[in-house]
């Protein structure tokens, strides 16, 4: 959901992809993925800074930073890069450090993301929610509509400004990724474009519930962070934020700090998101509190409004971002103003480039650079070639290669079927009858702490993401081997589970990873999917939005409790991947019952999960092989 990034993201180093598109006709300039040369012989090497409050409807003042290319002339207008933040938009640090980095330290967005934009004639907007920050206000909910109504707001005031040239662009990671596309609901004449970066399409599966799962660890972590952000407690952080940031940054002229003082105090009557995820089990499930369901406040609730806005979204993320790899995915399929789709070897932000056959590594791409290219074209009318070249550009795990296709579709390979079969190997026909297989679920079983979805939020990170060798995990659970394979083999797409089991409770939780296997016995994490066995009727109801695979609606009246002694089948889908098996490594499919670090075990929890062959169905993973 939301990150917290109190150090910014990662500087990106320069990176020449290997794809080559069309040159723009001006001699020497360059414009291709990740690469923009040629394009800005001047850039602003100073800023104009400035704070306000900004009235809303309500008469609640929302706290605003506005940073400015510094231009001679007077009447210099710029197009304006806006980011709606939960974490607070600057802070101030104590004296003697004062002296050394100014008064003012940005927090959510990185300092060099600002410099970046300012240099390149972009003016930035940083707007602390309300509730949050310096501004004013209490949190209903997170991305409440009283969110999102002030977001109309802030554009007609910007685009009255003298600075402003009428145009305006959003961004972010993460919460502010999911902001960013929000606004366009908002449906503002000035809006030009739009820059979601690790954003969340659907909040109920694709971050507080994948597979219908509550994610709870990390949610308690978000909450507590979030909650001290508000009260301007920056003793979270450590001994060195202590005795360096003196807190949230007041608005120009309020020396004294009464405004700031005034607005901590509404903060105190926010809504407690952990409270509130405890208490729902279910997508349609009203929360007391908040007086609606999880659906009202996603994106995908908002669709139509998104799609009518007409505005061009460039959706970033990582095949290592959490769940939200599927967020990605979804909202291009369902926003017909979609232009571009990114997906690197990154987890969250990015902030991490993720080697599945070795150490993690800095990212190497330049991530604002390829933002600066769809801003450049869609709000200063730059003749770049983006609308000519390909609109979805994936990486290719395990050769270092980026991909492009027109449609997901095109990029996604044929699924084929592999049994669990007989003596724990994976076949592609199943094998006659076979006997039932007990596995007695070992409630230990977790994923490394550096995983996926300890990147969400930083508070929740243990050092860059990365999956190391896991034969001591697979030792906890039950394990499938394929052969190895005589050649490389591609799997891009969504693998798909199915399994025939039974559990001594009336529910369950499965955790299923697709691993690639070293002719040494290594072993490397490719993808994974988890699912809670509470939701599996297969819907027939209309989707809300469209998507692949079994749909499972996670609405109470679908709710379908295990009976002991009876089979059910279990339909689930693991996160995209793309990911190429190199010759002489085999595949592996591993389940397990729980994972400790990242997902609560059920309050009645089985002791065993059954695979059931006894009924001739066969348990299975299809996967999407590119021929």
């Amino acid at each position: 959901m939301m990150r917290p990034c109190l150090a910014g993201v990662t500087t990106f180093a320069f990176f020449l992809t290997l794809l080559t598109f069309g040159v723009h006709a001006q001699t020497d300039s360059v414009s291709q993925l990740g690469v923009y040369k040629g394009y800005y012989p001047k850039l602003y090497k100073k800023v104009d800074y400035s704070s306000v409050y900004v009235p809303m409807k309500d008469s609640v003042r929302l706290a605003v930073d506005v940073i400015l290319p510094k231009e001679p002339s007077d009447g210099a207008q710029f197009p304006t890069l806006v980011y709606f933040v939960r974490y607070v938009r600057s802070i101030e640090p104590k004296g003697f450090f004062k002296l050394f980095i100014g008064k003012r330290v940005f927090q959510h967005v990185p300092k060099a993301e600002i410099d970046y934009f300012t240099q390149h004639g972009y003016a930035c907007v940083i707007v602390d929610l309300r509730g949050s920050g310096a501004s004013f206000g209490k949190r209903t909910m997170e991305f409440s509509p009283d969110e999102v109504a002030d977001m109309a707001t802030i554009f007609d005031w910007i685009v009255a400004q003298p600075w402003s040239d009428g145009q305006t662009a959003t961004t972010g990671i993460s919460y502010t990724g999911t902001t960013a596309e929000l606004a366009l609901s908002s449906q503002h004449p000035s809006l030009k474009a739009c820059i979601p970066r690790s954003n969340i399409f659907d909040r109920y599966e694709d971050m507080n519930f994948p597979g219908g799962i509550r994610q709870t660890p990390y949610v308690e972590v978000w909450k507590t962070t979030t909650q001290a952000l508000d009260q301007n407690d920056y003793s979270i952080i450590g001994k060195t934020a202590r005795l360096a940031v003196k807190g949230v940054n007041p608005v120009d002229g309020d020396r004294k700090r009464r405004l700031l003082r005034a607005a901590l105090q509404e903060h105190k009557q926010n809504f407690d998101v952990f409270k509130g995820i405890l208490r729902v089990t279910y997508r349609d499930e009203i929360d007391r509190e908040a007086g609606a369901a999880m659906d009202d406040y996603s994106i995908h609730r908002r669709l139509k409004a998104i799609r009518a806005s007409g505005v061009p979204i460039y959706r970033i993320s990582g095949w290592y971002d959490g769940a939200l790899t599927n967020s990605v995915l979804k909202g291009w399929m369902n926003t017909p103003n979609q232009s571009r789709v990114l997906i690197g070897p990154w987890d969250h932000g990015p902030a991490t480039h993720v080697n599945p056959y070795g150490p993690a590594e800095a990212v190497q791409f330049e991530v604002y650079t390829e933002m600066l290219r769809f801003l450049d074209f869609h709000l200063k009318g730059t003749d770049n070639g983006m609308d000519v070249q390909a609109p979805i550009h994936y990486y290719q795990l395990g050769t270092g290669i980026w991909k492009s296709a027109t449609t997901w579709a095109e990029a996604t390979g044929t699924l084929q079927d592999f049994f669990l079969s007989d003596s724990a190997q994976l076949r592609p026909a199943p094998v006659g009858q076979l006997p039932d297989v007990v596995y007695p679920i070992d409630y230990q079983a977790a994923t490394p702490n550096t995983a996926r979805w300890n990147s969400l939020t930083t508070l929740y990170k243990n050092g860059p993401t990365h999956y190391p060798s896991r034969q001591a995990q697979d030792d906890q659970r039950l394990v499938y081997d394929a052969p190895p394979v005589s050649k490389a083999t591609t799997i891009t797409g969504h693998p798909v589970v199915s399994l025939f089991c039974q559990a001594d409770a009336d529910d369950l939780q499965v955790f299923g990873y697709l691993e690639a296997v070293s002719p040494t016995g290594e072993v490397q994490y490719i993808t994974e999917g988890l699912f809670r066995a509470l939701h599996r009727q297969i819907s027939t109801a209309e989707r809300p939005y469209r998507w692949i695979g079994p749909y499972h609606s996670y609405h109470r009246a679908d709710a379908q409790p295990l009976e002991k002694g009876q089979t059910a089948l279990l339909n689930f889908m693991l996160l995209p991947t793309s990911f190429v098996l190199k010759e002489g490594y085999h595949l592996r499919v591993s389940i397990a019952g729980a994972d400790a670090a990242h997902f609560n075990a059920l309050p009645q929890a089985p002791t065993q999960l059954r695979l059931d062959n006894s009924l001739g169905g066969f348990s299975k993973i299809q996967l999407p092989i590119v021929p």
